[in-house]
């Protein structure tokens, strides 16, 4: 077992290892301590040779720890960027909107860096990024202008490849080579977007991100600067308060911070037209860096649309979802044979409401009512 108080055996940097790939399957696991239980059946697969590199993980610790005279303290893991942490209040920012119309036509910019997994800690190299995906919205004409790309990722570090395409394959689904597609550089995906994001008034619109990916996103915009000897001119900022901000400008009041994330995290538009990148429509593909993007700026669309009276086009909303709303008889049941049949309906108060409801609707078991 790992011992987080006193040492760090091999066991402890293999759980280490995994803690990535356990936050993508949805378990809830912050720190080593947590994740212990799921990586025992794991641990036990591996044979001598393979648990080697992990007891040379532990040596070297051992071996730095003796030469630092420090008294040993418990790790506190290093939480994942979260919309609570470093928030400003809204009510003590200086907003940038002067007035109502300023809100209206200021152009924002939604980006997301997609890579093959998260590296652990003590390697250099924490991802490889490999999609690019960026868009330029205003809440007036809704979806400006997008830039997507495929990156090369570059030199996958020794001994972990399968870690990075596994996941890749629970997630975006990019092979980690052999993708022909695949063969924008550092230097041209930032020269690119750098092209994309241009500088107003000589200064740097800020770009914005959810608040899960902002580390991973900030990380693979300074390693690329970085790597390529240049400088990274973007501020990246969390969409959550700028949605916080919106509806403060607006109502003067803040929303639960809950509420903004639950809306952002809608998934009713994953399968909408012209919202992924074309491999990833063509291979049916959900997750999409230019659709993460896209999707951010349907659900500010859909949310902000009534408050500030804008007139949703299809550069707001897909057609589909803008125009349409579902309702659903309760008195049918959908078959998986794709029959329907009528459900009982038990005598009780209710049942005026059921009647009142499907008055006009008892031959089909789901109608489209188009506005």
């Amino acid at each position: 077992m790992a011992n987080c108080r006193g040492s760090r055996n091999a066991y402890y940097f293999f759980v280490l290892e995994k803690l990535p790939e356990l936050k993508q399957q949805g378990l809830a696991v912050t720190s080593v301590a947590n994740a212990i239980p799921y990586c025992s059946d794991a641990w036990a697969l591996l044979n001598e040779e393979q648990k080697e590199k992990y007891a040379e993980m532990a040596r070297q610790w051992k071996t730095t720890k003796s030469e630092v005279a420090e008294k040993p303290r418990r790790e506190v893991p290093v939480p994942f960027p979260t919309q609570s942490q470093d928030m400003i209040p809204v009510t003590n920012l200086t907003s940038p909107f002067k007035y109502e119309q300023d809100v209206l036509e200021t152009s924002f910019y939604f980006l997301n860096i997609f890579s093959h997994g998260m590296l652990p800690p003590h390697c250099n190299k924490r991802f490889l990024p490999c999609e690019i995906g960026c868009i330029k919205y205003s809440l007036k004409d809704g979806i400006i202008a997008e830039f997507h790309h495929f990156i090369n990722p570059g030199e996958v570090p020794r001994g972990f490849r399968f870690h990075c395409q596994a996941a890749g394959d629970a997630t975006h689904k990019i092979p980690i080579s052999g993708f022909d597609i695949a063969t924008a550089s550092y230097s041209v995906v930032l020269h690119d977007l750098y092209e994309f994001i241009k500088p107003q008034r000589g200064n740097w619109p800020s770009v914005h991100c959810k608040s899960d990916d902002h580390f991973r996103v900030n990380w693979c915009l300074k390693y690329m600067a970085k790597e390529t000897g240049s400088v990274n001119h973007l501020q990246l900022l969390n969409v959550e308060d700028l949605v916080v901000e919106l509806y403060y400008k607006k109502l003067q009041k803040e929303p639960s911070k809950t509420w903004v994330c639950n809306i952002l995290d809608a998934s009713m538009w994953d399968y909408s037209g012209n919202t992924r990148c074309q491999w990833h429509e063509k291979n049916d593909i959900v997750f999409c860096a230019l659709a993460t993007c896209k999707k951010i700026a349907y659900c500010i669309s859909n949310s902000l649309a009534n408050m500030y009276e804008i007139q949703l086009t299809a550069s707001h909303l897909p057609l589909t979802e803008k125009n349409c709303k579902s309702i659903t008889n309760p008195k049918m049941i959908v078959l998986d044979a794709g029959r329907f049949q009528k459900g009982k309906v038990e005598s009780t108060g209710n049942d005026s409401y059921f009647r009142s409801l499907n008055k006009d609707h008892d031959a089909t078991p789901c109608s489209v009512i188009c506005e």
